[in-house]
């Protein structure tokens, strides 16, 4: 049975995934093993050189960590690009600060000219988003942000491993954080990391997550089933068999969603803000002792994209070596090529096509207005993901090409 080119369907599980998370669902013991996160925070030290390295169960409660160490609160204002999760201002929000959006490039990442022209005395940091692992002018901002005494938070949830002008994405901010989520550059279904060389900031990170609860058994449960029932579901996909155990498996909340309705109203949903547990650990170590080979596939595929599409309705930036955790084109009517790559059963993503992601999110909730950011809405209106993910075969990235160049 052929399995479909899904860009969010679990797309990093192989076959070693699902045996390692097979093992740990039937190894409850395991659940909070913590010499699984001992190794994983020594892995992240270790990568990026940095002194310290703090995990949570996801990316979000890694910046909720950071907010509480840089004493956001009332008043204060967060800058942050459109184009994005709304995972981010609800954090702010939850600080009782002010989410501030700024405009993007063409490069799909936030324009430090908006940021000089918004910030003001009450800004207090400003994060600064890789979408989907393409770097930010993260120097020119970190400069800017010099000179006012703001902080710099890098948002590398889109990728590791990836470099601009010679130094490691996730080593220009004043502290990183990542997400291990079900569909990022690499996963545990759920996690997250922040890393910093400030003592005082880390050590306020490290009693924040010290302070809070473990994830219950059942919600590790959830996320180890993940890659198990997707290793059912993937080849019966397009069947529609797939599709119907995979709805069945969220109604019975066997299956999580990443995104929950409360987060899509501006609130924060603190079953995501936990310590990391030991078997999601174990997870996120299996895959990244395979970083390289991963991102040498992404880029393989970025590279494939970049000189294979040849379709004049279709546009993108030059990104030919970057191991991209999405491939971006922009297109004028991009529901005619959702449709046409179904009909080939290829989903393609739909990132950030609302502005501020998921669909359903009350815009109003996060005090994002229509207008703020005319550069992101256009580009949202005409954005199309295509897959990058390393399970991908050359076969099927030739598969898409083909597909896209056909769309008329």
């Amino acid at each position: 049975m052929k399995r479909p080119i899904a860009i969010s369907l679990s797309p990093n599980a192989t076959n070693r995934d699902v045996f390692w998370a097979l093992r740990l669902l039937l190894s409850p013991w395991e659940y909070d093993k913590k010499t699984y996160v001992e190794k994983l925070e020594m892995w992240f030290r270790s990568y990026f050189q940095k002194k310290y390295a703090i995990s949570f169960a996801s990316g979000r409660a890694s910046l909720l960590s950071i907010f509480k160490a840089l004493h956001i609160s009332s008043g204060d204002e967060i800058l942050l690009q459109a184009f994005t999760c709304v995972a981010l201002p609800d954090a702010i929000i939850a600080f009782d600060a002010t989410p501030v959006y700024c405009d993007i490039t063409d490069r799909f990442c936030i324009d430090p000219e908006d940021v000089k022209r918004k910030i003001t005395n009450k800004t207090k940091a400003i994060i600064v988003q890789h979408t989907f692992g393409i770097p930010a002018q993260i120097d020119e901002v970190v400069k800017i942000a010099k000179e006012k005494g703001i902080y710099v938070i890098e948002d590398c949830a889109h990728g590791i491993g990836a470099a601009y002008k010679g130094k490691k994405l996730g080593t220009f901010g004043d502290v990183s954080f990542f997400s291990f989520g079900r569909d990022k550059a690499f996963s545990s279904v759920f996690g997250g990391m922040a890393v910093t060389d400030n003592e005082l900031v880390s050590n306020e990170m490290t009693s924040y997550r010290d302070g809070l609860p473990n994830s219950s058994s059942f919600w590790i449960m959830q996320q180890l089933f993940h890659p198990v029932a997707f290793a059912i579901i993937m080849p019966l996909y397009n069947m529609g068999i797939g599709k119907a155990i995979l709805v069945l498996l969220q109604r019975l909340h066997l299956l999580s969603f990443p995104v929950t309705k409360k987060e899509k109203s501006g609130k924060i949903d603190h079953q995501f803000v936990r310590k990391m547990p030991g078997a999601l650990a174990k997870l996120a170590l299996i895959q990244l002792e395979r970083l390289e080979e991963f991102n040498a596939k992404r880029i393989r595929a970025t590279g494939m994209y970049t000189k294979g599409i040849k379709n004049v309705n279709i546009t993108f930036p030059s990104l030919l070596r970057l191991p991209l955790l999405r491939f971006p084109v922009l297109v004028k009517k991009p529901d005619r090529l959702h449709a046409l790559a179904r009909r080939s059963s290829i989903y393609l993503g739909t990132w950030y096509s609302h502005i501020i992601d998921p669909n359903g999110t009350e815009h109003e909730s996060i005090f994002y207005k229509k207008g703020m950011c005319p550069n992101a809405e256009k580009i949202a209106g005409v954005i199309v993901n295509l897959p990058t993910y390393p399970l991908l075969s050359e076969e099927q990235i030739r598969e898409v090409i083909s597909m896209v160049n056909a769309y008329v």
